[in-house]
Order: C-alpha cells, then sequence, then structure tokens
C-alpha cells in the first residue's frame, strides 16, 4: 500500500501532552519510516507476521497501521486479506502490539478503528480477530 493516510487522536482526559503529536498512518517498504517502524516490529517480537518476499516488499495483500507518538512509532496493527469466494475478501488480523502499556491505554482504540476503516476502504466483508485487539470486527 504505497498510500498514507494521517489521523489526530483527540486526547483523553488525564493523557499525557505528546498524546496531541499523535498521528496513524499506513506504512509500508516504501515509506521512508519503515526502517523505524521494522525495529519496533522486531522489539515486539512480531516479525514473523509480517509478508515480506525476499527482495523486502511488503505482501500488496497485507497492511501495517501504525501509530506515531511525538513522531516515533508507538503501535502497529497488520492484517491481511482474502478472497473468500464470490467477488468478497476478509480481513485477518495478523499481529498488534504497543511499545507500552500506556501506549495500549491510549492508543488501542483508535489503531482498531483506522484497521477498520482501512478494511472497509478495501471492501473487506469480514475482519477476523480485530476484536482481540480492541475493536470490533
Amino acid at each position: 500500500m504505497c498510500t498514507q493516510r494521517k489521523k489526530k487522536i483527540a486526547r483523553p482526559t488525564g493523557a499525557r501532552e505528546s498524546v496531541e503529536k499523535t498521528r496513524i498512518e499506513i506504512v509500508d517498504h516504501w515509506n521512508a519510516r519503515w526502517p523505524e517502524v521494522l525495529k519496533l516490529i522486531d522489539r515486539l517480537g512480531h516479525r514473523g507476521a509480517l509478508r515480506i518476499d525476499e527482495d523486502g516488499w511488503l505482501s500488496a495483500r497485507q497492511s501495517v497501521i501504525v501509530a506515531f507518538v511525538d513522531d516515533k512509532p508507538a503501535a502497529h496493527l497488520c492484517f491481511h486479506i482474502d478472497p473468500v469466494g464470490a467477488g468478497e475478501v476478509e480481513a485477518q488480523l495478523d499481529a498488534v502490539g504497543f511499545s507500552s502499556a500506556e501506549a495500549s491505554r491510549l492508543l488501542g482504540e483508535a489503531l482498531s478503528v483506522a484497521a477498520a476503516g482501512h478494511a472497509r476502504k478495501l471492501n473487506c466483508v469480514r475482519f477476523n480477530g480485530l476484536a482481540r485487539a480492541g475493536g470490533r470486527s
């Protein structure tokens, strides 16, 4: 996915000021921030969930949604899509991770909402596993 979508996150009551500097983007191997995102994914032990070929390219069927706080990757959610027949596709959660418990608390719902919205734009009829990430399937 070469497009980037930026969303500002409303600051929850009592949240740190840095949450005001939060954005959510779709990131892939073409994005200049990809190496930083991979470092976070590696640190969280989720590299195996990525569908990256031998040339380092992310599969066109996989989306990686990243929350940046103060311009640093703080959370990620990745999913892939598969055809399920009769022209329908469904999304399947591959991994979700947060740099800290605070990031999980502050970013979990927004990351899930962004992923669900992206899946809808891809015409997915279902999003399997999103409830585990704190969103709705």
